[in-house]
C-alpha cells in the first residue's frame, strides 16, 4: 500500500477482470443505516509450535459491508 509496483497493479487488474466475470458473485456492498467503521482482530503470538511464527487476523466493516 505504501510504495505499489506495476506487479501490484497487474494483480489489482486481475482481480478485476475475475469480478467483471461473475457479477452475481462480486463485492455487495449494500445500502444500510449503520454509519460506523467497525474492525475486529484475532492474534496467536506464537502459537506455532513448530517455528513459534504468529498468525494474526482481521477484518472490517464499512456501513456494514465487509472490506477488508
Amino acid at each position: 500500500m505504501h510504495a505499489p509496483t506495476v506487479f501490484h497493479l497487474s494483480i489489482v487488474k486481475r482481480i478485476l477482470r475475475y469480478l467483471k466475470g461473475f457479477i452475481g458473485r462480486g463485492i455487495i456492498m449494500a445500502k444500510n443505516d449503520r454509519t460506523q467503521i467497525i474492525g475486529y482482530s484475532d492474534s496467536n503470538w506464537a502459537g506455532n509450535a513448530i517455528d513459534r511464527k504468529s498468525t494474526t487476523v482481521y477484518c472490517m466493516f464499512v456501513y456494514g459491508n465487509l472490506v477488508s
